[in-house]
Order: C-alpha cells, then structure tokens, then sequence
C-alpha cells in the first residue's frame, strides 16, 4: 500500500481538533469586532470579508433584492474576480439563481442544480451556503458562502457561519436600537424575534426594554411582553448574579463592552454586552453544541493517541513485562473514561474456567479480583452465549436482565455494578477472555466511539497473550529438544530467539495488515503483501542460516532482497536494479529490519512507479559515515512521492511499517523525498563487528 493512498485513522483525528480550535478561534475575533461597528454597511462589509478565513470558503457576497425592480443586486463582495462580479451584478425574475437566493432560510448544502456562477473564460463558483439576513417590505438580504471546489464543508463550518450570521443579526438589532427614534417599539421587537439566540435590551435602570422568544423561554417567562420589569425580577437571581458583573464591565466608561463565555441551565453561552445611549444590549449566544464537539474531538484525539501507545507497547511486551503492561493498560483506560473498574479475563485451554488476572480500580473502590477466581462457565451460560458471538455488549442496568440470566444477574450485583461493557477478546476464531468495564457509582452509556476503540486494545492484548503462550510452549519445546538431542547450547539458543523474533513479527503484520485490508475489502492485495513480507523474513532466515548467525554482507543481502521483490512485477514489464558495492555489514537483527523495508519499498515502486509505464529502474546506494553510521539510499524513476506524504499528511500501514522499522529496529532515521522520482534515505548505526574490522 502506498503511504500516500489512505488518510492515517489516528492523524485525522488530531487535524480534525487542530482545525476546528483554529476556526473557533478565527470566529471570536470575527464577532469581537462585529461590535464596534456602527452602521449596517461596515456589518455586511465586515462578515463578507470575514467569511474566506474559514476553511472551505473561497468567497463571499451579499445580494438585496429590490421589491420595485425584483431584481437582486450584488451589494458586497469580496474572494470574487473582477470579471465575475461585473456579470453577475444583478439576476432578474425567472433565472434559476433567481429563485435560489429567494430562499427563505439558511441552507447547507445548496442543491445541486443551479448551485454553482459560471462565467466566461473562468472556473466554476460552487455555493457552498445560503443565509437570509434581513427581510422587509422593502428588500431581502441574502448572503453567499462559495468556493472554487466543488464538495462539502468541513462539519464545524456551518455552524460557525450559523453563529457569526446571528451576531450579524444581533448587531444590525443594536444599531436598530441606537437609532431609535426612527422606528417604533414594535417594529423593534419583531427585528429581535427573528434573533434565535436569546437577545434583550436594558433601559439606564437595567429595566428590560425589549426581549426575544429565545430568552423568554431561557428564563420561563410565560408572558409574552414583559417589557419595563426589572431584569432581576424576569430573570431570577442565579442569571442576575452572572451577569451583574458584565453589565458593570459594559457600562465602564473606559469599556464600550464586554465579552464572555458562562453556563446557565446547563448550557453554555458566549455573552456580548454593548452600551447603548440609553442603556445596554445583550445576546448570549449558545454555543453548547460547539463545545461539545469541541470537548468530543480532545477526548477522541487522546484516547486515540492513548491506544496507539498501548497497542505499540504490546507488540514488544514479553513475559513478566506483559502483565505490568496489561495492569497499566487497565489503569489508563479506566482513567481516560472515568469508569470505576477496569479487568481482563482470561479463559482456560478448554474453554471450562475463567479467571480475573488482572485489575484496576478506582479510588474508594472495592477489588474483586480474588473473588473472581475459578470460574466454570457452565454456571454463566447468558455470559457465555453473548461473548461466544464474538461482538461487545453493555448492560445499562443489571437489573434489567433477563430472567434466565439470574447467575450473571448475583455475580455482578454481588460487585455493586450498576452497568457493564464487555469487549470479547478473539484471536482468530477462537475466544481467548474479555475485557470489562465497570460503573459502579452510577448508571452508565459509552458510545460506539469508545467501544470500536477498545476493540484495538482488546485486539492488542489478546495477539500478546496469544504470542506469550506460544513463546512459553516454543521454550517448552526448546528445553525437550535440548535434553532429547544435546545439539549445540549456544547455536540452539540463537536459533530459537530468531524463530521466535520471526513469528512475532509475522503475528504482528498479521494483525495490522488484517485492519488495513478488511477496511480495503481488498483481499487479493492482503495475501500478496503478506506472502512477500514472509518471503523477506524466510529469505533472511536462509542467509542468516548459512552463514552461522554472524553478520551479512549489505550488498548481497539487498540484491537478494530485492531481486526476490521484482520476481512478481507484471509480465511484459522492463526492470532494472542498480546496487551498489560495500564491504558494510549487518548483525541479524539489522538484516531482518532491512528485509521487510525494502520489500516495502520494492512493492511500492512496483504498485505506484510503474502504473502506465513499461520499464523502471530502481537504484540502491550504501556508504558508511563518521561517527559509526550507515547510509541507505532507495530509489526509482517513477512519478514521486504525492505532497501529502512528504508533509507527513497521510499514512498507511506500509509507511508505518518502515519508520517504525528504521526507529524502533535500527535505531535510526527516515527521510522520503523526491529526486527524479521516490527516494527514501535511512541512516542508523553501524554493527559492532563493522566498527572492530576498520580499527585492524
């Protein structure tokens, strides 16, 4: 897989939060300003002018319609060349773009047909959003949103541009109300109704002069006018408290207003405060949707950078270093999502007992782990009919079980749950134990977010069990081998540490290369893949083999490597292979690192270099550095890397396989380039028996 073919799960994740903290951002500052303007033509020029610093926003515009002319007249622009907004100054009755600014509310997505300005000799401006800003007997004010590219916005934008459209329209009302005297008191009013945040007036004596539905219903005010009455009265004290200081803030005679973010009835509000010649005026705009997303996508983005550490460090965890892994595994999750009680279960060869090995519990928590030991699953049998359909489950409320579930019912009030989540672990079809999750406090729901994630960890923790007990019969194997055949201690050793070092590298791209093909459905790709890793594994294992488990010529290991590599390129394909000659060598643990990168390597020139071409030439530089350090160049002809994986924008599992290969493997570095086609350069350090050769 090319590592520039597929968006990495994990990076996306943190891009995502990245971005919408920016545009967040970006928005505060926009509707900071939205205050001190003075006139509704510094508010339209303001917003349009704002609108382009959003993500997936090119340009933007603001049409009237005049009722005398039916006409919609382009008033403000800005992003638009010049040529287009001379041709599109105005459309009359009966055109489609007619009929489409005539809208009537805000629309995400516009539709697709007559969605999108065309002129001559130019690209397309695709309408991204419509927002009626004002309606009146007189005129109608619509604002565009558009882009150059056709496709979706980001999921925060409309939103944003819901906020800042609304205090758009809160700062119209201000300056409605400041000139007063040219409106009536009615006329006000039905301007704020139009307001969907809560929005209200105040008089010198912090008396409410006008108000909307939005914050009637804020406070459960029945009434429909309440204009006149004290703010506290309407109000009530707990809104009259968090807002006093505010008000004292606005009418400072060194403020012009104030800006804040609070929570009031378990919502949270972004409060704007500005004086008025005769008072204050107020909107409150709720923002709590945006901060939920905003504290979703922080939580995802460290619960997911969480998991990869954990899944990471389970690949090299061994014996006694699995069960502290898997104890603080435990821990970290249980703290991340705020449970009081995460365990593993594991159950016996036959599938007859289950035990609770290991456990972490929240503070004030009682332990359980040595009363869950021992258990035949015969006694659970709803338990075991549920985890042997190998997908998780939660019990909101262990009450609620079903009648013939009376043993699971005992045996979890007996741990005071008040509800469960269980993740069966599987290592291929077979059920090898489950993790649980406890609440004992409260009632608990975990979303499908959380619940996909901890299948990784289970994933994680279930091929290192898997991997230790084979470890534990191959060293059961190894000692009967020993005493039966009395070979060499010391060559039987090494072989063995190698023949385990093989198969847990195979499980682990077993696993990881499984993810990345199921998401695929690419099936034909997962077995090649697989069999030319294997074969670089097996084509080490046979050198290593030959030469008494001492170090590799570097050259002879990579034209080995590579040769075997370039075998299965289409028929009718010319190749080539340029390597060059070194006298460096490497220790098995290098050569075995190296394999399975330039297999890589060889597999993406062959997929990406070579599509539509007749012949590639590869090329393989090595030379040894100061300081005890080797350089590997790897090249071909072909198109090049894409930008976004040079900029580190996209990854996938071949891409991840060779940089954690090069760092965790060779202790080394990983460059990827484009020099007359992908280049890769990969500097680590050099073996010991190199570095005693030079000093003879």
């Amino acid at each position: 897989m090319h590592p520039g073919r597929m968006n990495g799960f994990y990076a996306n994740g943190r891009e995502r939060s990245q971005r919408v903290i920016e545009n967040f951002d970006i928005l505060s500052a926009v509707c900071i300003e939205l205050n001190s303007h003075q006139d509704s033509s510094s508010v339209f020029k303001h917003i349009v002018d704002s609108a382009p610093l959003f993500e997936g926003i090119d340009s933007a515009g603001i049409y009237v319609l005049d009722n005398s002319s039916g006409e919609f007249i382009l008033g403000y622009h800005t992003g638009l060349p010049g040529d287009f907004a001379e041709s599109h100054s105005s459309f009359k009755r009966g055109s489609g773009l007619h009929e489409m600014l005539h809208c009537n509310e805000t629309v995400y997505p516009c539709p697709s047909e007559g969605s999108s300005f065309t002129y001559e000799g130019s690209a397309q401006v695709f309408i991204k959003g419509l927002f009626p800003l004002m309606r009146s007997q007189a005129a109608l004010t619509v604002m565009f949103i558009a882009s150059s590219e056709p496709g979706a916005l980001p999921q925060e934008i409309p939103r944003i541009m819901d906020i800042m459209l609304t205090m758009a329209e809160a700062a119209l009302s201000r300056i409605d109300l400041e000139s007063s005297a040219r409106r009536s008191e009615m006329q006000h009013s039905l301007l704020l109704e139009g307001v969907r945040d809560p929005v209200y007036a105040l008089g010198d004596n912090l008396e409410i002069k006008y108000c909307n539905e939005a914050f009637r219903q804020l406070v459960c005010f029945e009434e429909e006018r309440i204009e006149k009455a004290a703010f506290s009265e309407v109000a009530g004290l707990e809104l009259t408290n968090i807002m006093r200081e505010k008000f004292d803030e606005a009418l400072d005679p060194d403020n012009a207003f104030s800006y804040s973010e609070f929570e009031y009835r378990e919502r949270i509000f972004n409060t704007f405060v500005s004086r008025t010649p005769d008072g204050l005026f107020v909107l409150m705009n709720d923002i709590t949707e945006a901060e939920q997303t905003r504290k979703k996508l922080n939580f995802r983005e460290r619960f997911e950078s969480l998991l990869i550490t954990i899944s990471t460090d389970f690949i090299k965890m061994r014996g006694s270093a699995l069960n502290l892994g898997i104890n603080d595994a435990l821990l970290n999750i249980g703290v991340s999502i705020e449970v009081d009680r995460a365990y593993l279960f594991q159950f016996s060869d036959a599938m007859k007992i289950i035990n609770n090995t290991h456990e972490w519990c929240a503070t004030n928590v009682q332990p359980q782990i040595d009363n869950q030991q021992v258990l035949k699953t015969d006694d659970y049998p709803w338990l075991m009919n549920r985890l042997t359909r190998h997908s998780a489950f939660q019990i909101l409320s262990i009450p609620d079980l079903p009648s013939w579930a009376e043993a699971e019912r005992e045996l979890f009030e007996s741990r005071d749950i008040q509800s469960v989540l269980v993740v069966p672990i599987v290592h291929g079809n077979s059920l090898i134990g489950y993790l649980g999750l406890d609440s004992v406090n409260h009632e608990r729901y975990w979303s499908e977010d959380i619940i996909d994630l901890l299948r990784v960890v289970g994933d994680a923790i279930g091929n290192a069990l898997v991997r230790n007990r084979m470890e534990k019969k191959l060293i059961e194997m190894y000692r009967r081998a020993e005493k039966e055949a009395q070979i060499n201690a010391v060559l039987l050793r090494e072989v063995n540490h190698r023949v385990k070092n093989n198969l847990s590298e195979i499980i682990g791209i077993l696993y990881a290369q499984r993810r990345y093909a199921s998401d695929n459905n690419d099936h034909d790709e997962f077995v090649q893949s697989l069999i030319g890793r294997i074969r670089g594994l097996a084509t080490v294992h046979d050198m290593l083999s030959s030469s008494g488990w001492n170090p590799l010529e570097l050259t002879r290991l990579v034209r080995r490597i590579i040769n075997s590599a370039i075998a299965n390129a289409p028929g009718g394909k010319k190749l080539k292979a340029s390597i060059s000659k070194t006298s460096i060598r490497v220790n098995p643990n290098q050569a075995h690192a190296l394999a399975l990168i330039l297999n890589e390597l060889v597999r993406n020139s062959l997929k990406h270099a070579l599509t539509g071409r007749e012949s590639l030439k590869i090329k393989v530089r090595m030379r040894k550095r100061r300081a005890g350090r080797i350089r590997l160049i790897y090249s071909d002809n072909g198109p090049g890397y894409p930008e976004e994986v040079l900029e580190h924008d996209r990854k996938n599992l071949g891409l991840d396989l060779i940089q954690n290969l090069t760092i965790k493997n060779l202790q080394g570095e990983l460059t990827l380039q484009n020099d007359g086609g992908a280049s890769a350069k990969i500097v680590f350090r050099r073996t010991r028996a190199e570095d005693k050769d030079e000093s003879k």
